[in-house]
């Protein structure tokens, strides 16, 4: 499991949901000043229309799977630096990773995974706050379920319940007073807790000293492997020779983006799709068989589901926080763009 790990580029015991769920925290008061939000449609329309307006420290608990931990964050939403942040692991072995601009950098101990997955770290702050509410429906349904108590504040908590298999359900809990999101947890089946994070503290604050934004690890002495991803500009445009589609679309998921990439720690790029219904994303891996690893059949590690396949000279790993049947029935689904009447056997 650890071997299909590294190859995917999942850094090992730092969770998905906390890579994709950090920057919700960091939302501001501004889009309901004067009133509080009634629905639930309107608490999530808040905190996206809010959301990278302010800084903050914070220090938070995730569980991912079997894997419990805990991380401290500096954000800082400078107009003229835009947003940049930095996580220290404080459980476990020490880890960093950093964020700002179009660049992720990554600090690890040479133990740890070096690959990391971009669809994992890409806009984490707006990944579980949908940008169009309108989009989810009718595939999820939100739902206001009251007020309770985190991190010593009032929070309202609210659901985005799924309407088939084929997708999680999340509950976040709001800030009363500001609009942060202070807990999130991704619920499977019968509304077992998946995954979860929930902040302890937090801090706002006006600005954020930039020394506190640096890399503190690399100074520190050999034994840590340092990282600095790349990410594209621009996700929404499709190259324009696609060779692979979907001979079964999947309700709600939509391509988003489509592109020959270079991983890291890869000699050969590999063609990248990536799926998403308005909340939840997939990844999609298609290389050669020739230049691929060996991983057939499926994996999970916590909400994380990975689902891989060779057919005609080609693998597949189809990869997301989504049910094991959904990574499943992408990976059986996608063909070649020139004999897209058949489904992949």
């Amino acid at each position: 499991m650890m071997r299909n790990d590294r190859r995917l580029g999942h850094p090992l015991g730092f969770p998905a949901l906390a890579a994709l769920l950090l920057a919700l925290i960091a939302v501001s008061p501004g889009a309901f000043a004067s009133e509080s939000p009634e629905s639930a449609a309107e608490w999530v329309e808040w905190a996206n229309e809010a959301r990278d307006s302010n800084s903050f420290i914070g220090e938070f608990v995730y569980q991912h799977g079997s894997d419990i931990g805990s991380m401290k964050i500096w954000r800082s939403a400078d107009p003229e630096t835009g947003i940049r942040e930095r996580l220290v692991s404080l459980s476990g072995e020490p880890r960093e990773i950093l964020r700002g601009g179009d660049s992720v950098t990554c600090i690890l101990g040479n133990s740890e995974s070096v690959l990391i997955d971009q669809r994992q770290l890409r806009r984490p702050l707006s990944a579980r706050i949908p940008e169009d509410v309108d989009r989810l429906r009718p595939h999820y349904e939100l739902r206001l379920v009251g007020e309770d108590r985190v991190a010593g504040r009032a929070a309202m908590q609210v659901n985005l319940e799924p309407q088939d298999a084929f997708r999680y359900g999340y509950s976040v809990w709001l800030d009363v007073e500001t609009g942060l999101l202070t807990r999130a947890e991704v619920l499977g089946p019968d509304d077992e807790v998946i995954e979860q994070l929930m902040m302890l503290d937090i801090e706002i604050l006006d600005q954020i000293d930039p020394a506190l934004l640096e890399p503190m690890l690399a100074s520190e002495g050999e034994g840590y492997t340092q990282i600095t991803n790349n990410l594209p500009r621009d996700e929404g445009e499709l190259e324009a020779h696609q060779e692979w589609a979907m001979a079964e679309q999947l309700a709600g998921f939509a391509v988003q983006m489509d592109r020959m990439q270079q991983l890291p720690g890869r000699p050969h790029p590999v063609r990248h799709l990536m799926l998403s219904d308005g909340l939840a994303t997939v990844s999609v891996y298609i290389e050669p068989e020739s230049q691929a690893g060996n991983f057939e059949g499926g994996m999970q590690m916590g909400a994380m589901n990975a689902y891989g396949r060779t057919d005609d000279g080609y693998q597949t790993i189809v990869v997301g926080e989504v049910p094991a049947v959904t990574v499943e029935r992408i990976a059986r689904s996608l063909v070649p763009n020139t004999d897209s009447s058949q489904p992949g056997q």
